[in-house]
């Protein structure tokens, strides 16, 4: 057997590069999906074969047609019938009018001069009353936007932007229904945010590092998911886990593939001109968020974690480990938490000993570094 022949029993994602961060979380997004489609014996390992090939051991079928079938189920939600859809959109643009309201009527407000108790009065009296219209219309476009939503953890909203108590009522009503074998949508939850970390100006949970696309170009993070899951095909999964990335796909991208920093000087062309659009990989992109599950967002030492992510003086960076042994879910939870990650140099023996052969890191930079209108991007990983 060559070294790039598949181990008998063993499915290997050869489209997948565990060097890159879209195709780790999309090598991680493939278990959780197997093992939430009823696959509890599916592992993940890697082996370096010309790049670091993800391959899954245990899994019920190994040929790649029913493998990206089984893991396609796993990926679809549910049918949204077209009247929830058309309630949610009429609620969205009610609360859309409500906020616009609200903005137009401090705008006003400023505009007068007013200062001290005048401008106190002016704001009670007129802004206050529209702020709860405002949450009242943002409260029933939650309740529309849970019957709308293919998969529970969307129902946050479009992106990840939703108040403590939003987040706790969420968090509640979907504790009821879980247990061990159905808790992927829980873990979401935990990934996005935390209801102990609050941003004081927006009176928001402060979102995971994840989150890339947060409303430039009108693209939102959570409706960029639910907007991926409606493009799930049999095919299409197969591609992306069998198959050389073509870049085939438009738009719908979670920014995690660092191909995507496409800045003029890193490339040979002009990247506004028509015929150069951005291509993203779909299937990865949701596979991705789909692996997301295992990286908790929590409280620790005063200050809010999240499992793979440290700051640094030049920014906040992501870390990954790579493993030679197969793992399941719970053992990930534990090697992607190994506090030889946090590291600035990470202790190549400590992690040898527990079976860990490569770990990659790359920072998260805002492009342009100033502004309001900026993007976000992973930099080229390395080896550390």
């Amino acid at each position: 057997m060559s070294a790039r022949d598949p181990e008998p029993g063993t499915v290997e994602l050869s489209g997948l590069d565990g060097a890159s961060p879209l195709g780790f979380l999309a090598a991680l997004g493939t278990l959780v999906t197997l093992h939430t489609a009823g696959e509890r014996h599916a592992r993940l390992r890697w082996k370096w074969s010309r790049v670091w090939t993800p391959g899954i051991d245990g899994a019920s079928a190994t040929e790649t047609g029913r493998f990206s079938e089984i893991v396609a189920c796993g990926l679809e939600g549910h049918d949204v019938p077209p009247e929830a859809e058309a309630r949610r959109a009429a609620a969205e643009q009610c609360v859309g009018a409500a906020k616009k309201a609200v903005s137009d009527k401090r705008g006003e407000i400023r505009k007068r001069g007013l200062k001290g108790a005048a401008r106190r009065a002016a704001i009670a009296a007129e802004v206050t009353p529209l702020q709860d219209a405002y949450q009242r219309a943002r409260g029933a476009w939650h309740q529309a936007l849970a019957a709308a939503v293919p998969r529970a953890e969307l129902a946050l909203g479009n992106r990840i932007d939703c108040t403590p108590e939003e987040y706790r009522q969420l968090t509640e009503a979907l504790l009821a229904g879980a247990g061990p074998a159905d808790r992927d949508t829980l873990d979401l939850l935990a990934a996005f945010g935390t209801d102990a970390r609050v941003n004081t100006r927006t009176r928001s949970i402060e979102p995971t590092p994840f989150q890339f696309i947060t409303g430039s170009g009108h693209q939102f993070f959570l409706k960029t998911a639910r907007d991926l899951l409606q493009k799930v095909t049999v095919a299409r999964v197969r591609s992306t886990l069998f198959e050389p990335w073509t870049y085939s796909d438009e738009g719908l991208s979670m920014r995690w593939d660092p191909v995507e920093d496409r800045r003029y000087a890193l490339m040979d062309r002009d990247p506004t001109r028509p015929g150069n659009e951005p291509r993203t990989v779909w299937m990865a992109n949701l596979l991705g968020y789909r692996g997301l599950a295992l990286f908790p967002y929590a409280p620790r030492r005063g200050r809010i974690r999240v499992v793979g992510w440290m700051d640094l003086d030049d920014g906040s960076v992501f870390t990954w480990p790579l493993w030679q042994h197969p793992a399941s879910v719970d053992t990930i939870r534990s090697l992607l938490a190994l506090p030889e990650l946090t590291m600035c140099q990470p202790d190549r023996v400590a992690l040898r000993a527990r079976g860990v052969v490569g770990v990659f890191r790359a920072r998260r930079i805002r492009v342009p570094p100033t502004g309001a209108n900026y993007k976000l991007n992973f930099t080229p990983p390395r080896a550390v």
